[in-house]
């Protein structure tokens, strides 16, 4: 007997989710792209009427490359979240779209100036290590001629006329004293020279120890004492300075997303809270708190702070919970 068949019907369309990407893809220049750029004026307003130096004291409490690492999957996972949303449950995450852009913009500022200020590190460390290098032979070969023309005066001169030279010739425990020792032995030299110009004159020529040599010792000392006095330049086109600015430009960003899915959470526990993990310490929320916890002396920010990963079957935070204020916490 033939049966009819019935189509099921389809099912209901899920609300619209931003697309999944493995965590291991997501990088700020792709949200960049994808996200456009940030509005200058949002922008501005948005740090109106921050103190730049709180912005500082901000970023010094943060590794830059813990924001850096964490911003790329924090906005993948807001956006995932912002997409499985209905509309009601989208109204009460009260935040401005320009809000996400704003954060990939701040956070790829950072570590463009990241880079530059670890690859100037890493050139004047180099150049640094050429100085000391350069420093070494310099005293090396100075040493080695004071030596020599030591050795060619005693054989000139004799034992007994070296007293003189013993007393001026110094030590060599920095490159200013071998300096000054090598130019005490040219002093003598062309002393010598004057007193005596017949038969010293011509024995200091017989032995190398002559004119020539005096003149070769005073380059070599000026030679050591230049090495010696120069410096690496400490001007650098990103300072420690901007780079915890940029920092709390960033955190005060993170701190203004995370406090509208939080809100919204305390009123809809069904709502999940972006996650982050290195820098999840820095942004935790914690009734009855006086101030943010720092992470413990000598050790890594726990993964996933207690305040950021707010998911799955965690019961709802009450709407009595105090959350500790962070910069820009009105804006």
């Amino acid at each position: 007997m033939a049966t009819s068949k019935t189509k099921k019907p389809a099912p209901a369309p899920s609300p619209a989710e931003a697309p999944a990407v493995s965590p291991t893809t997501i990088t700020l220049d792709a949200l960049a792209r994808e996200l456009g750029p940030a509005d200058g004026a949002f922008a501005a307003r948005t740090y109106a009427g921050i103190p730049e130096e709180d912005l500082v004291a901000e970023g010094t409490r943060i590794d830059s490359q813990s924001l850096i690492d964490d911003v790329p999957h924090f906005v993948a996972s807001a956006r995932r979240i912002l997409g499985s949303l209905s509309a009601s449950q989208r109204a009460k995450v009260r935040m401005p779209d320009a809000l996400l852009p704003l954060l990939v913009a701040e956070a790829g500022r950072l570590q463009a100036m990241k880079r530059a200020h670890d690859a100037e590190a890493t050139e004047a460390a180099g150049a640094r290590a050429a100085l000391e290098v350069q420093g070494r032979s310099a005293m090396r070969d100075g040493i080695g001629e004071r030596d020599l023309c030591y050795d060619g005066l005693r054989n000139a001169l004799g034992a007994r006329r070296m007293a003189r030279v013993d007393a001026v010739v110094g030590r060599a425990d920095s490159p200013e004293s071998l300096a000054k020792g090598l130019e005490a032995l040219a002093s003598f030299i062309e002393e010598t020279r004057r007193a005596d110009p017949v038969q010293d004159a011509q024995l200091l020529e017989d032995y190398g120890v002559g004119a020539d040599c005096a003149a070769s010792l005073r380059a070599t000392a000026q030679r050591v004492r230049g090495i010696a006095s120069v410096q690496v330049a400490a001007g650098r086109r990103v300072t420690q300075r901007a780079l915890d600015l940029q920092d709390g430009r960033v955190a005060v960003v993170i701190e203004k997303i995370l406090r509208a899915f939080r809100a919204a959470r305390r009123v809809d526990g069904t709502i999940l809270v972006p996650e982050l993990n290195k820098a999840a310490w820095m942004f935790e929320a914690r009734s009855g708190s006086a101030g943010k916890k720092a992470p413990p002396p000598g050790q890594k920010p726990p993964p996933g702070g207690s305040g950021s990963g707010a998911q799955g079957d965690a019961p709802p935070v009450p709407v009595t919970e105090e959350t500790t204020p962070i910069l820009g916490a009105d804006g």
